[in-house]
């Protein structure tokens, strides 16, 4: 049987790099054995890290002696991989079981659906079980709220069969309403469907299957890692967690005050995670101030993290005239638009900025509120605020007009299936052409479907929460956006829910005799009106604004060029591009060899940056000694930044 490793932390952690080398330490001790390296996050980062250009199907890395292959996984191809096999079979069922003809839902069905990601890089993974041709597959994950809803999936998957199910019965319940009988006739697909389910099921939970945490010496990140922990053990507690890496790690701080900082970090972190997670085993990744790319690093980082030997990981800037690179002091923006979206890679500091830049436009306006909105299933507004924040408006530092709220969006998708159960069940037949309907039946079946929570819930949720908050009135909504991958689906969601509104009233207009397709129909043109205003509203560079977040790093670099090519094609605004963590000045450095070579690789990267992003307002936020957390912290961070000089 396969052994499977999920790599899974917050983002910006490193998931990537420590999947890579723990990939390449596996090829390298088991030479004779298959390993598979699959990324299952939708903003994959593995052909940048290990350099190398990689296709929708696994490619062979050279490794040694090591069978080491690596996969991004295509979500869309693979997702219409599984439809192109199932689609009439599926079809076949909802046609059965509900008063919609197959012409009518097929359309639904060839749309892109929420939560695709996650569905796609489980039926991959199921694939592989299947085909038992690798021994080991390591997995790089999405950021971990999204990972947790891979993991729920095959829960999920079997509400999702139990209603197909229902669906399916429809024939055997009418005949017993009127007295007859019938025999149900026998679905293969749901009979193979729940079989694959049950496998990867059992993979997930089985002693084959292991987690590697990776977590940072960042307060915020270890805060993370716990919560991570106890989502995880309430979800799926029979995963096991098989070692804890803490990554980025000084050891020493020599001379240098900022790395005696970081190493002083570093051993508070340590004593940390041995009181909270006393019987995992831990691991450090050591920080060269350099970023770890390409086979021959990353194969060296394996043996200083899994072998503990010496190994080399230090590799010098790309040469260049960034040296010549010089700064100018400016103010900080006013972000004056009703919505700001910040976006970027996990871990780059979106929600340090996007409080920053609320927490300034607070102090500028002081007569207008302000709310900051997280949307990421894993958020951490509580760390940056000092406080609880929850699914309601919460005011926040003390000030009634400055609030924050971190949405939960399947709680929200609960209550939403909670009330329109509770308005279906309110009758349980209807008049329709002078005719009584019993619609016993229907309500049974979609009780199944609210049963559901569906992947992709997040995104849709989260913008009816933006879209009421518009409503509200509120003059400056600031968005704490999930990790990229995330954060474009739920950008591109108002024109999907706009397609799926327009083809539901289609296929319900052959039905406008019922009245429970009146009643339904009514709901949707209504939810219409409201999507495209929202649309409108986000389009409008008067109204709503995206606000870019990266490192000056070559990873981060490569992955906010694709996020605003993205943005621009889905018809957003981008206001201005943050880079965050820069070392203005060698202040402290006292001649520290790893500082002055983080600094040169930020240089280099900044030099291209100049060039890239040159039709973009471009800012550079200093690097922080500590945290930003707290009014103080926040007043402190806003007062300095800076932009590199024409």
């Amino acid at each position: 049987m396969n052994k499977l490793t999920f790599v899974v932390g917050k983002g910006g952690v490193g998931k990537t790099t420590v999947s890579c080398a723990y990939a390449l330490h596996l090829a390298a001790r088991q030479p004779r054995e298959s390993i598979l390296l699959m990324s299952t996050d939708p903003a994959h980062s593995l052909a940048d890290i290990l350099q190398i250009k990689l296709n929708s199907t696994p490619k062979p890395i050279k490794a040694g002696k090591g069978k080491l292959f690596a996969w991004q996984i295509n979500a869309d191809k693979e997702f219409q991989k599984f439809l192109s096999g199932n689609r009439d079979a599926i079809l076949k069922i909802v046609e059965s079981g509900t008063f919609f003809s197959k012409e009518e839902i097929a359309p639904l069905l060839d749309t892109t659906l929420p939560g695709m990601a996650e569905v796609a890089a489980l039926l991959a993974i199921q694939e592989l079980l299947e085909k038992n041709e690798h021994a080991h597959i390591v997995v790089d994950t999405a950021p971990f709220g999204h990972t947790l809803r891979l993991f729920e999936l095959p829960s999920h998957f079997q509400h999702f069969l139990n209603f197909l199910n229902v669906a399916s019965s429809r024939d055997a319940v009418l005949a017993q309403h009127f007295g007859g009988r019938v025999d149900l006739p026998s679905h293969k697909f749901l009979e193979r469907w729940g079989a694959m389910v049950q496998q990867v099921r059992d993979a997930f939970t089985s002693e084959n299957a292991g987690i590697v945490l990776v977590t940072t010496p960042e307060t915020f990140s270890l805060n993370e890692a716990v919560r991570s922990l106890v989502s995880l053990r309430e979800s799926v507690p029979e995963m096991r967690v098989g070692a804890i890496v803490l990554n980025r790690a000084v050891k020493q701080g020599g001379n240098c005050s900022q790395c005696r900082y970081r190493a002083q970090a570093a051993l508070r972190a340590e004593r940390f995670l041995k009181q909270e997670f006393p019987r995992i085993p831990r691991l450090a990744g050591p920080d060269p101030g350099n970023p770890i790319l390409g086979v021959e690093l990353l194969g060296n980082f394996g043996r200083r993290v899994f072998d503990n030997r010496a190994a080399r990981l230090e590799m010098n800037p790309p040469s260049s005239r960034a040296g010549k690179l010089k700064f100018n002091r400016r103010q900080w923006p006013v972000a004056s638009s009703q919505l700001t979206f910040t976006v970027g890679k996990g871990g780059v500091g979106k929600t340090t900025t996007t409080a920053a830049l609320a927490f300034h436009a607070r102090s500028q306006e002081t007569k207008t509120p302000v709310m900051v909105c997280s949307t990421d299933p894993a958020p951490s507004l509580d760390d940056i605020f000092e406080q609880p924040i929850g699914d309601e408006r919460t005011p926040v530092l003390g000030d009634s007009k400055f609030s924050a709220m971190e949405v939960d969006s399947a709680a929200e998708f609960r209550r939403w299936a909670a009330g329109i159960t509770q308005k279906l069940n309110s009758e349980l037949s209807m008049q329709s052409g002078g005719l009584h309907v019993d619609l016993t039946f229907e309500k049974q079946v979609f009780a199944a479907l609210m049963d559901v929570v569906p992947p992709g819930v997040d995104e849709v949720f989260a913008i009816f929460r933006i879209f009421d908050l518009v409503e509200a009135g509120h003059a400056r909504i600031f968005i704490d956006m999930a990790p990229t991958g995330h954060a474009l689906e739920l950008l591109r969601m108002p024109e999907r829910i706009q397609l799926w509104s327009r083809l539901l009233l289609k296929s319900l207009a052959a039905h406008r005799t019922l009245a429970l397709a009146q009643d339904v129909a009514v709901e949707l043109a209504t939810l219409g009106q409201q999507v495209r205003k929202l649309i409108s509203t986000m389009k409008d560079p008067e109204q709503s604004r995206i606000w870019a977040v990266m490192l000056p790093e070559p990873v981060p670099d490569h992955q906010t060029t694709r996020l605003l090519h993205a943005v621009a094609k889905i018809g957003l605004a981008v206001d201005s591009l943050f880079v965050n963590r820069v070392l203005i000045a060698e202040n402290g450095s006292s001649g520290c060899k790893r500082c002055l070579r983080a600094r040169g690789w930020q240089l280099a990267t900044l030099q291209t940056l100049k060039r890239k992003y040159r039709r973009y307002r471009t800012f550079l936020a200093p690097e922080s000694p500590s945290e930003i957390a707290g009014a103080a912290a926040l007043k402190k961070f806003t007062r300095e930044l800076w932009q590199i000089a024409e």
